[in-house]
């Protein structure tokens, strides 16, 4: 092995590890690779494309998140997701988008889902617990993993509080 790839396996591996901090190795490695294979499958599709979709592993658990076309594909994702191995249960966040949303409210969503995001930022969700934050026509998803019910209420009550929100769905999944 050379020295560049001795460096940049090392650098690697130093990145990664407060991403796992609660985790083993081998749990961080298999959630890795089931998140890979998750992903690959979803932009394989011809019915989906993957594209727009968190997709999120934590202990074998996946979550899928964002606004897709309509309710067939979201349950269409998640059939996907749960034939990965290793995958111990999907928890699906993907929902129906509500009618059209014009180009004013593309950028008006784009400003709430930063909002929310600075809102969210400034709580402590612990070590390598993060939330992803979709808008559409002002419906703020939350997604992600945190480790207590209060943590995910505060993400909640920090989004709701932002203006021009409409209404907040809170998926994201309490994992201890």
């Amino acid at each position: 092995m050379n020295k560049w790839t001795a460096f940049t396996l090392a650098a690697g591996l130093l990145c990664s590890a407060s991403v796992f901090a609660d985790k083993t190795a081998g749990q961080g490695v298999d959630d890795t690779t089931i998140q890979s294979e998750v992903k690959a499958k979803l932009m394989g599709d011809d019915f989906f494309g993957g594209s727009g979709i968190n997709t999120e592993v934590r202990k074998g658990v996946v979550q899928l998140g964002g606004f897709v076309d309509d309710a067939k594909k979201a349950a269409d994702a998640a059939a996907v997701a749960a034939k990965v191995d290793g995958v111990k249960l999907v928890d699906n966040q993907l929902h129906a988008r509500q009618g059209k949303a014009s180009m004013g409210q593309k950028l008006d969503d784009r400003g709430i889902t930063t909002k929310v995001k600075g809102s969210i930022a400034d709580s402590d969700l612990g070590d390598g617990f993060k939330v992803n934050v979709d808008t559409y026509n002002g419906v703020v998803l939350l997604t992600g993993f945190v480790d207590t019910q209060a943590k995910k209420d505060d993400a909640g009550a920090r989004a709701s509080n932002v203006a021009n929100v409409k209404s907040v769905i809170n998926g994201i999944y309490v994992l201890n």
